[in-house]
């Protein structure tokens, strides 16, 4: 006998989400859907071009078409945003119901709907969501980058949930990302600038990267200002601090392609690429010594491809998205 349940997503329920309605409809999902599901949430917001570009399917149309389907089923949900920096107004997807469910540790309460919809409620109403949407925006131009390339990959993309089990929790957020390049690695932490703190105190927070550099081999510290004008400005207050062992080099969003030529390290004159970066020798996960649920990765490979092979592979040149 078939069970019924009044629809928990159009009513929110104060209680969780039937186990048995969870499981038939998570019976229903692909691995491609499953994999947009935990990237949305690691990532709190992605819009249906980002999606295409990472891989989720050829063309925008495909894309969005599936995600419609995905939100009628409780999946996902969206709604709008801006203007972003570029003056956009951009159409946003984030958790709906079951996906908080998908995104939610066992052994944490499942959520209900109810709760799900306060915290898109939250979400919402964040001031710094076009500030999230041009971040994301980042990772996914390197990802995409990366899947036009040989032997080039954006493996790794934290959102400051993820790099909280790593770095001790500040009260601005920071993200993690390791791009690959002809066998090399290369590890970053990004310092986003958003205009609304002074410099020193942006070009202080390289403090507290030196004990995790020391500890995991991640090194590189890059900082993305709100525009060039202040980007000399910062400069001017690195260069009165000892950068030890790190490497820091600053970029702004009009400079260009991340992966190009548009970082200009600390103390010198010329702009470098992001493969002309000091290579990480990562000695340890940042991950490694963080409590296990505290540390809980969300964090999927930010490129949808069934064929890629495993990491190793891929560090040693073996493989294109191509």
């Amino acid at each position: 006998m078939t069970t019924t349940y009044p629809n928990p997503f159009t009513i929110p329920s104060p209680k969780p989400v039937p186990a048995d309605l969870s499981l038939y409809e998570f019976g229903r999902t692909t691995s491609r859907d499953r994999w947009a599901i935990l990237m949305i949430a690691e990532h709190r917001i992605l819009t249906t071009a980002q999606l295409t570009a990472l891989g989720f399917h050829p063309e925008p149309a495909g894309t969005e078409r599936r995600l419609r389907i995905l939100a009628r089923r409780g999946w996902l949900d969206r709604f709008a945003i801006g203007p972003t920096r570029t003056g956009t107004i951009e159409i946003v997807w984030c958790l709906g119901p079951l996906g908080a469910v998908l995104a939610t540790h066992p052994r944490y309460p499942s959520p209900s709907p109810a709760h799900v919809y306060r915290q898109q409620q939250r979400l919402q109403a964040d001031p710094h969501l076009a500030e999230l949407w041009d971040l994301n925006q980042f990772f996914v131009d390197l990802a995409a980058h990366a899947r036009g390339r040989a032997a080039t990959d954006l493996r790794t993309w934290w959102s400051p949930r993820t790099c909280a089990g790593a770095i001790a929790p500040a009260k601005h957020r920071v993200w993690h990302g390791e791009y690959i390049h002809d066998g090399q690695r290369y590890g970053f932490w990004l310092e986003p600038d958003h205009g609304d703190t002074t410099l020193a105190s942006v070009a202080g927070r390289i403090h507290r990267y030196r004990p995790v550099a020391d500890r995991t081999g991640l090194a590189t510290v890059l900082f993305r200002t709100t525009d060039a004008h202040r980007e000399a400005a910062l400069h001017q207050q690195l260069a009165r601090l000892n950068l030890d062992q790190l490497t820091v080099a600053t970029t702004h969003p009009d400079a260009g392609h991340p992966a190009t030529r548009v970082w200009l390290p600390a103390r010198a004159r010329d702009r470098l690429a992001m493969a002309d970066l000091p290579p990480t020798e990562q000695v340890e996960h940042p991950n490694e010594r963080a409590l296990f649920l505290d540390a809980q990765n969300l964090a999927e490979h930010p490129i949808h491809d069934r064929s890629r092979p495993g990491d190793e592979s891929i560090v040693d040149g073996g493989y294109s998205y191509i």
